[in-house]
C-alpha cells in the first residue's frame, strides 16, 4: 500500500458517504412516497393504511440519522 493513500479507510468513508447521503435520501423519498398513498383518491376511495406505516417508518429512519450524524459530529 501506499503510505499517503489507505485504500480501506477510503473504503469505509465511501460506504459511510453513500448510506449517509443518498441512502438517507432515498428513505424520505419512499416516505414521502408513503404519506401521497395516504390521500384519498377522488373517486372517492379511502387512503391506504399501509402508507401511514411506510411514510413514519421513513420518517422516523430518516431523524435518527439526522441525530446520528449530530451526535457524530459533536462527539469528535
Amino acid at each position: 500500500m501506499n503510505a499517503y493513500l489507505d485504500l480501506d479507510a477510503l473504503w469505509r468513508v465511501l460506504v459511510a458517504a453513500l448510506a449517509g447521503g443518498a441512502g438517507l435520501v432515498a428513505v424520505f423519498s419512499v416516505a414521502l412516497a408513503g404519506l401521497a398513498a395516504t390521500r384519498p383518491t377522488s373517486e372517492g376511495g379511502g387512503g391506504r393504511p399501509l402508507g401511514w406505516v411506510v411514510a413514519v417508518t421513513g420518517f422516523l429512519v430518516v431523524a435518527a440519522g439526522v441525530v446520528l450524524g449530530i451526535w457524530v459530529m459533536l462527539a469528535k
